[in-house]
C-alpha cells in the first residue's frame, strides 16, 4: 500500500491566482436575492394555495352527488 501512495509524492503542486479568491467572493455578493423579491415569491405561492383551497371548496360544494361521511347516518357507514 505504501508503493501505491508514493505516486502522491509526484503530483506537481500549483498556486491559485491572486485574485481568484476576491472574484469567487464578489460573485457571491453579487449573486443575494434582493427581500422584496422573497415578498412577492411568498405572496404568490400563497395567493396559489388560497385559490386551490377556495376552488376546491367551491367543488366539493356544487357536486349534489357527494357523501358527506361525517355527517351521514350510521347505516351508510355500516356494509351491505
Amino acid at each position: 500500500m505504501q508503493d501505491k501512495l508514493e505516486i502522491l509524492n509526484t503530483i506537481k503542486k500549483v498556486s491559485p491566482p491572486d485574485y481568484l479568491y476576491d472574484k469567487i467572493l464578489e460573485r457571491i455578493n453579487n449573486n443575494k436575492i434582493q427581500p422584496p423579491l422573497v415578498y412577492a415569491y411568498a405572496a404568490c405561492i400563497l395567493l396559489l394555495i388560497a385559490f386551490n383551497i377556495f376552488s376546491f371548496s367551491f367543488s366539493v360544494d356544487a357536486n349534489s352527488a357527494s357523501i358527506n361521511i361525517v355527517d351521514s347516518p350510521l347505516n351508510y357507514l355500516s356494509y351491505e
